[in-house]
Order: structure tokens, then sequence, then C-alpha cells
């Protein structure tokens, strides 16, 4: 009896390397997209930090190197958000399960939050205004 061979398919490389996911890609993707976003502020604003040349090649014509930054801007924020969105996938289905309170019970819970902050704050600026007469009677 003869043992027939499925046919296998030939994968692209560059599909393979594409499709695997390695160890640290997300932590490095999220440090250089952070980098490269303050990089580019640092160009949209004018910092004197970081300026372009106006005899850099093409960047130091005209507006082109406030193009180039908010492109870079773009991409690091895209950057970014490729980083972070794996890790709030799994919390959407969550979001779903949640009972949000009636209008009501929401301004019960505003309003007895904002009148601990009040006291929590009148009670701080108390102490504050005691520690300071006793130092400035001790200095």
């Amino acid at each position: 009896m003869a043992i027939k061979q499925k046919p296998t398919e030939q994968k692209s490389k560059l599909l393979e390397v594409l499709t695997t996911e390695y160890k640290w890609e997300n932590l490095l993707l999220g440090i250089l997209a952070t980098i490269s976003g303050a990089l580019s502020m640092m160009i949209i604003s004018g910092s004197t930090l970081l300026q372009i040349n106006s005899n850099f090649p093409i960047l130091g014509q005209g507006n082109n190197g406030i193009i180039f930054a908010w492109v870079l801007f773009v991409i690091s924020v895209f950057g970014l958000l490729l980083v972070i969105y794996p890790f709030f996938l799994p919390s959407l289905p969550e979001l779903k399960k949640i009972t949000w309170p009636t209008w009501p019970k929401f301004l019960d819970h505003a309003v007895r939050v904002l009148i601990f902050l009040f006291i929590l704050t009148g009670m701080l600026l108390l102490y504050d205004m005691l520690i300071l007469r006793l130092l400035g009677g001790i200095l």
C-alpha cells in the first residue's frame, strides 16, 4: 500500500519573520515610540535643545523639518497604541458586564466624594498652618 503525501506549502521567509513574536519586541517598540515622540515634540515646539539645521539636506529646507516631525509624531503615537492595545484587549468583555449607576445614585456618590475632599483639604490646611506657626515660633 502506498502512503499519500500531503503537499507541503512553501512559506515565505519574510512572512515567517513578520508573524513571529519575539520576547522583547513590545518593550522595544514602546521605548522607541516614546523616544521618537519626545524628539518630534522637541522639533515641533521649536526648542533650542533640538533643531534641524537649515543646511541639512531636504529636512532643512522650508517646512520640511516640521512636516517630518509631525509624521514622526503620528508614527510614534501609532507605535504606542500597538504596544498598549494588547493590555486593554482582555478588559473589553469585562466592561460590557458593568452595570452603570443611575443619575441620582451617581450624583449622590459625587457629592459624597466632594464633601470628603473638602473636609480632607481643610484638615490638611489646618495642619499645615499649625506646623508653619510652630516652626515660625521655633525659628
